[in-house]
């Protein structure tokens, strides 16, 4: 007979459910590193709320040992605010599926199938809404909105933080070091002293087209990243790994030091348990729902650039 909606809870926790919630983030290389860096940050509160210094103070420097200072305060600091953003996924065992599957083994392989369903699609919507603006408009600041020279994020508009904006280019060529467009002119305009990009997500072919552009006795590999399952090539230290959920032309190169995926401490990858749901007029099916609340956070826009045209064929 069908195991009972208590067993299959049981099970469920036994077996499954940890094993779901760590693994939503692994298949992304930004998520990985986000998460390796300890950049998974739970938060509480009703919006995420962040200092910006987005211009220099500019009060330094040298004076004469009886010179009269005039004191004066400058603004130097704003803040960013971002809303909480809401994702849900839900999985069910329709009655026919628990009498089909009678017996205990076959019942727990479809829970298992089921649950890793919802893993995977849960994976794939945060991969997607990571790069493009969710259709539906309610999803995560994506990195479209976040590295970008003129679009406002966190409330702040380009125009009011000039200093605070990222680098772009609209070069369709990659090229390593000549030009004012190449991949090392735009790893130098978003470097301040140690704040510099330290990963570049990228279209697989992208990352290929870098890989036949060095030298091929130099081929340097990110060590982390590698053991993760991303394999990669470094460009002055920083790994080149291509996402396929980039889309075409494009090319971040990222500070993770300054990105943090925020993350409600009561909405992580939470799971209910399973539910009957006769009572909304499917009788004996049963549903489990993960929901998820957080959003991308990033403190300094200007030590992250971005190519948005890029065809790897030239």
């Amino acid at each position: 007979m069908a195991l009972t909606i208590s067993e299959l809870n049981a099970v469920s926790q036994k077996y499954f459910d940890k094993t779901l919630k760590q693994v939503v983030y692994e298949d992304s290389p930004l998520y990985v590193r986000l998460k390796q860096k300890d950049k998974v940050k739970i938060s509480g509160g009703s919006q995420i709320q962040f200092p910006v210094r987005y211009r220099k103070y500019g009060r330094a420097d040298a004076v004469g040992p009886r010179q009269q200072i005039s004191f004066e305060e400058k603004s130097t600091r704003t803040g960013g605010v971002l809303d909480y953003k809401y994702y849900e996924v839900d999985t069910m065992l329709q009655w026919d599926e628990r009498i089909k599957n009678a017996g205990a083994g076959r019942i727990v392989d479809l829970v298992k199938d089921k649950l890793a369903e919802l893993k995977d699609d849960m994976y794939d919507r945060f991969a997607t809404d990571l790069f493009t603006t969710n259709d539906n408009g309610l999803g995560i600041s994506p990195l479209s909105q976040v590295v970008d020279a003129t679009v406002s994020y966190a409330g702040i508009a380009t125009t009011d933080a000039t200093a605070w904006k990222s680098t772009e280019s609209a070069e369709t060529t990659l090229t390593l070091y000549s030009g004012t467009n190449s991949l090392a002119y735009m790893v130098a305009q978003a470097t301040f002293g140690k704040e510099a990009p330290d990963i570049h997500i990228t279209t697989k072919d992208l990352q290929n087209k870098f890989e036949s552009l060095i030298a091929t006795n130099i081929r340097y590999e990110d060590v982390d990243m590698a053991n993760a399952g991303f394999r990669n090539v470094t460009f002055r230290g920083a790994p080149v790994i291509g996402d396929a959920h980039c889309p075409s032309t494009k090319w971040y190169g990222l500070d993770t030091n300054n990105l943090e995926l925020v993350v409600h401490k009561d909405y992580d990858t939470e799971l209910t348990p399973w539910q009957e749901l006769t009572v909304v007029g499917f009788p004996n099916a049963i549903v489990r729902v993960m929901t998820w609340a957080g959003n991308l956070k990033c403190t300094n826009r200007k030590t992250q650039f971005k190519f948005t045209a890029l065809v790897y064929t030239n």
